[in-house]
């Protein structure tokens, strides 16, 4: 099966990405003072340069966005090095995507909304199924890999955002070493 099918890159506004299971192995540490602590792939954080630099070369105005429920402010702190935006503590994603559709896509067509979901778990089934094209990492909860247009064979938190780019850019056409 292709990746994306035939979901045209041009057809995307938004690319939302779940937090913990995503960025991370779904895992925490936590230190005696209570501190908590998450493990991210570096070799993510490439795959946001590469995207960012696909859409300049393809003249792409695609959101890449982090919605978590997680309300620790370590997820800011990541997307903040990412230089991407970045709502966390959000009890109900599928809320929030409706209003973020409605507000700042209000000329997209009713019945395609142009968003990209990368979601594990139960949290994220209802904006997974409200998004055009949604994916998940190997290891999601088996509900979520059910209703997954594509399942990524890295596991969350061990480079499938990086996967999900390369994926991006190889359907766009682009070479991936002509954005290095």
């Amino acid at each position: 099966m292709m990746f994306l099918n035939e979901f045209s890159i041009n057809n995307i506004c938004a690319i939302i990405f779940d937090f913990d299971g995503i960025f991370t192995n779904n895992k925490v540490f936590v230190d005696k003072d209570k501190n908590e602590f998450v493990m991210c792939d570096r070799s993510d954080g490439l795959a946001f340069d590469l995207l960012k630099k696909l859409f300049k070369k393809k003249s792409l105005k695609i959101k890449l966005l982090i919605l978590s429920t997680e309300t620790n402010p370590v997820v800011l702190a990541r997307a903040n090095k990412l230089n991407i935006e970045c709502h966390y503590g959000v009890s109900n994603k599928l809320d929030f995507l409706k209003r973020m559709s409605h507000s700042e896509f209000p000329n997209q067509e009713k019945s395609q909304n142009g968003f990209i979901y990368l979601g594990n778990d139960l949290n994220d089934f209802k904006a997974m199924e409200y998004c055009d094209f949604s994916i998940a990492p190997s290891d999601a909860h088996k509900q979520i890999l059910s209703i997954s247009d594509h399942v990524l064979t890295a596991k969350g938190g061990y480079g499938c955002i990086r996967e999900f780019a390369e994926k991006l850019i190889e359907v766009s056409g682009t070479d991936l070493l002509e954005l290095l």
